[in-house]
């Protein structure tokens, strides 16, 4: 027969052995008050879902689902990207309008007129190009260069395209200074006659190359006017060309120098003044401060050729000036 008392023994051995290797193998054990690892952790202390009243009374209130930041659950947000600013081209200039800072965007912004107003006042020098008109006198030996290129068959007395560069070594609001340095090409042409007035067959063309060297002064009116005077030495290549001798012969073709005088004066318009946008457009564009426009007179002599010849006189022109930094 079984020993009851051995058998009670047994089973309370078996029991202690299995409640040893459940703790020491963190299994759960049914039955007792145990702690759920898979569940919600009892802890101590207020609750975030507990609040206290006025009363006393201890209530609970859920969260509300909007009140849930998104960056914690938001699987795919949405891509930061930087706001345009449609100014962000007149940054590099560096001006900033008061108040740029005042809101989180911190916008720099731009006050066109101020700089357009400033670099104004700065420029170094200045590209002129104007065309004269050919009203100079020619004297020469029985006036046949006057006779030709004025009153011959089909004759041309077009003028001089002249390009000059200015840079100022003195500048005030009142007066600048610059030395004028330039070149131009001016061209005539007609039909030869001879020294008993007959027609001839013979064409000639004569081109006009001059060289300027010399000192100016301007005085800026307004923002809109300037008055510039310039004189100085000169030198003009007549090159002349006759179509009655064969390629390669001698007298077909001569070269003629001389040095003399010249003298030009501009009444400036400042068009760039006209419009404080296409200023600044026109500065962004091409580093150009200020574009006028000219009304010029030219004066030159000169008397010194090989042959017995005097160009001089005084003429009329516009053109324009580029004035950059």
């Amino acid at each position: 027969m079984i020993n009851v008392k051995s058998f009670l023994s047994f089973v309370l051995y078996c029991f202690v052995v299995n409640q040893a290797l459940a703790i020491d193998l963190e299994q759960v054990v049914s039955g007792g008050d145990v702690e759920d690892y898979y569940a919600t952790k009892k802890v101590s202390g207020p609750s975030p879902y507990v609040i206290q009243s006025n009363d006393g009374e201890i209530a609970t209130q859920k969260l509300e689902e909007k009140a849930v930041p998104d960056f914690m659950f938001n699987e795919h947000p949405e891509e930061v990207t930087l706001k345009k600013d449609p100014k962000r081209q007149f940054l590099d200039v560096g001006y900033t309008t008061p108040g740029s800072f005042e809101t989180s965007e911190n916008y720099l912004e731009i006050d066109k007129k101020a700089v357009v107003e400033d670099f104004r006042k700065h420029s170094s020098g200045a590209i002129n190009i104007a065309f004269i008109k050919n009203d100079f006198n020619y004297d020469s030996t029985n006036d046949i260069i006057n006779k030709t290129i004025s009153e011959g068959y089909k004759h041309v007395k077009g003028g001089s395209l002249y390009f000059h560069n200015d840079q100022y070594f003195y500048r005030t609001n009142l007066l600048n200074s610059f030395w004028k340095l330039g070149t131009g090409v001016g061209y005539n042409s007609g039909r030869g006659i001879f020294v008993t007035g007959e027609q001839s067959d013979t064409t000639f063309k004569l081109w006009e190359i001059p060289l300027d060297l010399g000192v100016g002064l301007e005085i800026p009116i307004s923002t809109y006017f300037k008055i510039a005077g310039t004189a100085g030495p000169s030198a003009l290549v007549l090159y002349q060309n006759r179509n009655d001798f064969l390629a390669g012969e001698k007298g077909r073709n001569k070269i003629q120098v001389s040095y003399g005088q010249f003298a030009n004066f501009q009444f400036k318009v400042n068009l760039s003044a006209l419009s404080t946008e296409k200023a600044y457009d026109l500065y962004t564009d091409s580093k150009i401060t200020n574009l006028y426009l000219n009304i010029e007179a030219r004066y030159q002599n000169y008397q010194n050729f090989q042959d017995v010849i005097k160009i001089s006189g005084t003429s009329l022109g516009i053109g324009f000036t580029f004035e950059y930094l």
